[in-house]
């Protein structure tokens, strides 16, 4: 079994205080590129009208409701809530003709005009996140038909396969079910190997990818194709978890009863007594498993037939997308990272979630953020009590 051993963790007062300090200069530095672009005309998709503008409609909105955990305190109830909304915008594809695309982003104007609505996250507003105009290189043209993949916080892993890896299949749909007349992909450049290979999964051939690496790149192009960014504020819908499941395993495994424990090697959210953790879920026929050691067939079977997933806050938790509906994921997280990701993915999974927050210390309520950073020490009988509840709930089940 492998081994994990971690020393001068980002956990204790004076780590606290740091992070905090840094999150506020963020915030600030975020407001101010708000304000400085507060002038950019904007304009809503549905509003453009003109010949080769075309709207496709590919997943309606809809109300959303989270559902805090019962033995949450009232610090931690406010804390999962933050930036929370009680509804997901409508999800469509916008055909355009000479539009423009600008920064790593993806940022699509037309006629000079924002296309605000792409980008749906409520407290991060496409002007706060818009490069300064006046770094920006001479736009590139791409002749005949473009896609853009571009967006924020990509290629990270979690948003490449709830949020990106649904625009292509909205894309192929609103194009009447093939890709042939793409010309070329806007990609992100430097990816990891997920992105290649979610590419290869959905047809996207590798000759059409134009990778996109600087914050100051701008496209122009003759024709545009664009989906908006699913997932406002992480609320995946079920429509889209069915997609990505369909995408990667066509056909789910009939084989079941894996109990997974996620091996998390990076140096950030390190869990701190990990050895301890070990050995106790060891004794319960868990097997550890890298999921960036595998390709993304081999997670999706893998997370498919476990019945019970524990993991760190992390990418790797992504794949619960690929669990059976009825599994269970226990998700361990630092107090500082009190953020409610894996809830709403495992609702729209229809997987059953519990958390346990670690027992290192955290910041009073008006200075919490999302510290994704921070690392965690757990408390191994709380972590066990979650896990031989679910156990016994699977077992009941059957």
């Amino acid at each position: 079994m492998a081994r994990f051993s971690f020393v001068d963790g980002r956990v204790g007062w004076r780590y606290l205080a740091v992070s905090a300090g840094a999150h506020q200069v963020r915030a600030v530095q975020r407001f101010a590129r708000g304000v400085r672009h507060a002038t950019v005309p904007g304009v809503r998709a549905r509003a453009l009208a003109g010949p080769g503008i075309r709207y496709h409609a590919a997943e309606a909105g809809h109300e959303v409701r989270l559902t805090v955990p019962g033995e949450f305190d009232a610090a931690d109830r406010r804390a999962i809530r933050q930036r929370d909304v009680t509804s997901v915008p409508e999800q469509f594809v916008l055909e355009l003709p000479r539009a423009t695309l600008t920064g790593r982003e993806g940022w699509v104007f037309h006629d000079g005009r924002l296309v605000e609505d792409l980008w749906q996250e409520a407290g991060f507003p496409a002007r706060s996140l818009l490069p300064p105009s006046r770094s920006l290189r001479p736009p590139v043209h791409l002749p005949g038909t473009t896609v853009s993949l571009l967006m924020p916080w990509s290629p990270n892993y979690y948003h490449w396969t709830v949020q990106t890896v649904p625009r292509v299949l909205h894309v192929r749909r609103a194009l009447g079910g093939s890709l042939d007349d793409v010309d070329q992909w806007l990609v992100p450049g430097r990816a990891p190997a997920f992105v290649a290979q979610w590419l290869d999964l959905l047809g996207v051939p590798a000759s059409r990818r134009v990778e996109v690496v600087d914050a100051d790149a701008q496209f122009s192009t003759d024709r545009l194709v664009v989906s908006s960014v699913p997932g406002r504020n992480r609320w995946v819908s079920a429509p889209t978890v069915d997609l990505v499941r369909r995408a990667a395993l066509p056909v789910p495994p009939t084989g079941t009863g894996r109990r997974l424990l996620l091996h998390r090697d990076g140096q950030v959210r390190r869990l701190l007594n990990a050895d301890a953790v070990l050995e106790a879920l060891a004794r319960r026929g868990f097997e550890v498993v890298d999921p960036a050691a595998l390709s993304i067939t081999e997670e999706a079977r893998t997370f498919a037939e476990a019945d019970i997933v524990v993991g760190v806050h992390g990418a790797g938790l992504t794949n619960l997308v690929f669990c059976r509906p009825g599994a269970s994921v226990v998700e361990l997280t630092p107090r500082s990272l009190v953020y409610p990701t894996f809830a709403k993915l495992a609702l729209a999974a229809g997987v059953r979630h519990r958390v346990v927050v670690g027992s290192e210390p955290r910041l009073p309520w008006p200075l919490r953020f999302p510290d994704t950073h921070a690392d965690l020490l757990v408390d191994v009988s709380r972590l066990l009590a979650a896990v031989e509840s679910e156990l016994a709930r699977l077992a009941h089940s059957c």
